[in-house]
């Protein structure tokens, strides 16, 4: 049997801070806080760009590590190492819309990334101002990055997201 391979791992650190102090740069940061759902101790990439729901289902099936069980869905299947929706026009439907019918193509090709963050660490939280870390499998996230540099510009916020990956000594500037 073939064990789990764990990914390369990535240390982002990202600083998000207001410009000017501006009542609308406050109100665009406290918004961009509660879509990443910084405050649940996260750094949620579906806040920026949101896994759909036919495409999230199929993550939370197959075998729980926690508890043993195997969780099935009648209308997915089990292809290729991950579970798709077995209806080949829903499927078809997902390609089109998204370009995956899966969570795993979904994520490499919209996030950048095969996972979600994790080990998240909120380390400054202030009305102007929020920095974290968070490890990535194998690269930045620089799906995330991009279209949070494009919401920052538009909102008049600074964003500074720097890089360390597994087995590399530079730090490399991602936005």
């Amino acid at each position: 049997e073939l064990g789990v391979i764990m990914p390369n791992h990535t240390t982002n650190f990202v600083t998000i801070e207001t410009n000017t102090n501006a009542h609308e740069e406050i109100q665009a940061l406290e918004e961009l806080k509660n879509d990443l759902r910084i405050k649940e101790d996260m750094f949620d990439f579906n806040g920026i760009i949101p896994m759909p729901e036919e495409i999230k289902k199929g993550a939370t099936l197959g075998h729980d590590f926690e508890t043993g069980e195997k969780k099935e869905h009648k209308d997915y299947a089990l292809d290729g190492g991950v579970y798709k929706p077995k209806n080949p026009i829903t499927r078809k439907y997902l390609m089109m819309e998204y370009g995956a019918d899966n969570w795993y193509d979904f994520a490499c090709l919209h996030w950048g990334t095969k996972w979600n963050a994790y080990e998240f660490e909120l380390i400054q939280d202030e009305e102007h101002v929020f920095f974290v870390s968070f490890l990535s499998a194998w690269d930045s996230p620089r799906g995330i990055a991009e279209k949070l540099n494009s919401y920052c510009d538009q909102h008049n916020l600074v964003l500074d997201w720097t890089a360390e990956h597994e087995f590399e000594d530079d730090i490399e500037q991602i936005a």
